[in-house]
């Protein structure tokens, strides 16, 4: 029996259970009150998110397609490509839902800011790295507010200045300005879920050499280039698509021998 690779396990087996545990993670909540456990299941803005979250990772080259799921690969391998895509869907869906406020006016300010980033990012390019990097920005910065800044600052105090400020904020919002605090080992548990979420983008990004990191960076900073060095670099790309694309039309001329030529000499 033929041993299974390193590759192969992290495809179908660790990083489909890695996205799987973040998609159950994320939606835990602990209440301050008894520490009752609760389950809050994806709003519909997630899962749209989580929909323009995926075009993105197919469109960057985070995920191949073709890899995961088509007509020339087997029934075993279609379904666990359809088991990661799902678990990779489904966690992204449940990070977003634990970085963003569950209701009111945050929670359609974050969603609204997620929602600006995804579509212009779709017209920009990325490469796998970039992107995973550029993602963990946004959701570490979400978390950074949600569960330090907003917390603390919505969590119920003996301080009367500052229960004074939350009541003066919320009034004049009209109520919209809502915020729904939980316990403290919450942010612990989102802490974990959006580290192993990361690590699992991480895990499934193909590598990128020397020469393709090079070539993103010329595409992308190609404003600095001047006139003569960009003429010679659509020269150079334009000689190389010659080459790989050539084809050498050759005519066979048939040369015949000359005929002897009769010398004749007077004597």
């Amino acid at each position: 029996m033929q041993k299974p690779e390193t590759k192969d396990v992290f495809n179908y087996l660790i990083t489909p259970l890695l996205f799987l545990t973040v998609a159950l993670a994320g939606g835990m909540r602990i209440a301050v009150e008894g520490n009752e456990l609760r389950f809050l299941a994806p709003q519909l803005i997630t899962l749209i998110l989580a929909a323009f979250a995926m075009v993105l990772f197919i469109r960057g080259g985070l995920v191949n397609l073709r890899e995961r799921v088509g007509e020339r690969l087997g029934l075993t391998e279609n379904l666990s490509g359809g088991i990661f895509l799902l678990s990779l869907y489904f966690a992204t869906a449940q990070v977003f839902n634990l970085v963003t406020p569950e209701r009111g006016l945050l929670n359609f300010c974050f969603n609204l800011f997620y929602f600006l980033i995804f579509f212009n990012n779709l017209f920009v390019v990325f490469n796998p790295p970039r992107l995973v990097k550029s993602l963990a920005v946004v959701l570490g910065a979400s978390f950074l507010l949600k569960y330090l800044l907003l917390a603390d600052w919505f969590a119920p105090s003996d301080s009367l200045g500052k229960a004074i400020l939350q009541k003066l904020m919320q009034t004049a919002s009209l109520g919209a300005l809502d915020f729904e605090t939980f316990a403290s080992a919450t942010g612990y548990l989102a802490f974990a879920a959006l580290m192993l979420y990361i690590i699992g983008l991480y895990l499934i990004a193909p590598p990128v050499d020397q020469a393709e990191e090079l070539l993103y960076r010329i595409f992308i900073e190609r404003h600095k280039l001047s006139p003569g060095e960009r003429r010679r670099l659509l020269q150079a790309v334009t000689e190389a698509t010659d080459e790989d694309d050539e084809i050498i039309e050759a005519e066979v001329i048939s040369e015949r021998p000359a005929k002897p030529q009769n010398i004749t000499s007077d004597r």
